[in-house]
């Protein structure tokens, strides 16, 4: 028994000689290739938690501005509505000129008229006023007035 003792003993410390360095080292890349499995799967997550974060500081950035945006749209929209403000006003102008144009013309027109109406009603007054002897008188002196104007010859 104890040779057979002995030569498991033996033929235990040969093998782990022999073998010991195989099995470390098949260990050795066991380990290490779980270690490198679990290193690239915390680097995938340190990556993943980074790109979240960065979206989060993107996402903060663009609320920030988002009140920037929404203040430059408002005063937009107070320039639109004072523009069409303004566009509004000019017409009410424009309109009311040619009204106004419009009843000076009318006003003249009137004045033209009564004007010329009196001035033929005079004119056909004095015509009918005009007696046929005053007529005589009047062209007989009109006569007598170029005779002495004209030279004697």
């Amino acid at each position: 028994k104890q040779w057979y003792q002995r030569r498991v003993a033996i033929t235990a410390g040969g093998l782990g000689k022999k073998i010991g360095p195989m099995v470390i080292d098949g260990l050795d890349k066991y380990t290490a290739s779980i270690e490198t499995t679990m290193s690239e799967g915390k680097q995938v997550q340190i990556a993943a938690y980074e790109e979240a974060i960065a979206e989060e500081k993107a996402a903060i950035e663009s609320l920030q501005l988002a009140g920037d945006i929404f203040h430059i749209k408002r005063e937009l929209v107070q320039i639109e509505i004072e523009a069409e403000y303004r566009r509004r006003i000019k017409t009410v102008h424009t309109e009311v000129k040619k009204r106004l144009d419009y009843q000076v013309e009318l006003e003249n027109t009137k004045k033209a008229f009564i004007r010329n109406h009196i001035v033929a009603w005079l004119e056909k007054e004095v015509i009918a006023s005009i007696s046929a002897e005053q007529e005589e008188a009047n062209i007989n002196q009109c006569i007598a007035s170029l005779s002495l104007l004209a030279p004697s010859q």
